[in-house]
């Protein structure tokens, strides 16, 4: 909704190019009733809808504002009709707009990133879809995606969607560490720069699935084509996970050692058997600087 390493959005006056944005142990109860199957990303076939959950902001230029996240089902509808090969998004207001392979309509000169679902219409809005990856190698079950979407001005949408772990197969006790890959950009001096994540980024993320919480930090480090990398400071964040749900959402901020003072949010799910994967959309202000992203992982 960006080896599949995660890009973000690039927007350029009225033609707006699309980049896409992202071990441990955990345990559930047995019992007699048989394990429920999943079916990895690659392997689905016919029609299919998924929820997401991410983070949505509005642009002005480039000039972001009203920030906000999306809790897992609560976010964009993405969903996939097979027999014209097309993709109805469902904004969380109700907004709809449909993208067809058939009559996407892609800037002159555009190449998608390599496995990635690029799709463009007359209004100049694109929408992106595609595996998420971690260190280089594809995940299973998590993708990312992300909808510029004109409704009042630009809406950005950029989520984390996928084949979700399924409620009852949720672990219940013990704990998960996941190795994690993080995109994004930051906003500096009023919007007036962006600034995207280097490789010197990271991010970490761990969850208690006994206590039902999740915690993650993130080390957010910018730069602008051949200039050198800002480092944007760390942050911790913590969370808890939804009752019945693979969903987990919580609160960002910056750390005593950061050169940013900065605050913000984070939501997102579980994706695959038993919380194998995760990812999630968050962002964070500051003082003179904005910043927003995707962190996916797998234990």
């Amino acid at each position: 909704m960006r080896s599949f390493e995660m890009k973000r959005w690039c927007l350029a006056g009225s033609a707006m190019t699309l980049g896409l944005l992202l071990s441990g142990c955990g345990g559930g109860g047995v019992g007699s009733t048989p394990a429920p199957t999943y079916t990895k990303l690659a392997d689905l076939t016919g029609n299919r809808t998924f929820q997401s959950a991410g983070v949505h902001f509005a642009l002005a230029g480039i000039q972001p504002s009203a920030f906000s996240v999306q809790k897992y089902g609560a976010g964009v509808t993405i969903a996939y009709n097979a027999s014209n090969d097309s993709y109805t998004l469902t904004a969380p207001g109700g907004a709809t707009e449909t993208f067809s392979s058939a009559t996407s309509m892609p800037p002159p000169g555009y190449v998608p990133p390599p496995n990635t679902v690029a799709l463009f219409n007359s209004a100049a809005e694109v929408f992106g879809f595609r595996t998420a990856s971690v260190n280089g190698v594809a995940l299973s079950y998590t993708a990312l995606g992300g909808w510029a979407h004109f409704q009042n001005g630009l809406d950005v949408y950029s989520a984390v969607a996928g084949v979700p772990t399924i409620a009852s197969d949720m672990p219940r006790n013990g704990t998960a560490n996941y190795q994690t890959s993080i995109s994004g950009q930051v906003y500096n001096n009023g919007g007036s720069m962006r600034y995207d994540f280097t490789s010197d980024s990271s991010a970490t993320f761990s969850a208690n699935f006994g206590a039902g919480t999740v915690a993650t930090t993130l080390h957010l480090v910018g730069s602008q084509p051949n200039a050198s990398a800002v480092d944007f400071g760390s942050y911790s964040g913590n969370g808890t996970i939804a009752s019945g749900s693979p969903g987990f959402s919580g609160t960002l901020a910056s750390t005593a050692s950061s050169p940013v003072v900065a605050n913000g949010e984070f939501a997102g799910a579980f994706f695959g058997p038993q919380a194998k994967e995760m990812g999630y959309g968050f962002y964070a202000i500051g003082s003179g600087m904005s910043a927003e992203g995707l962190v996916v992982g797998t234990k």
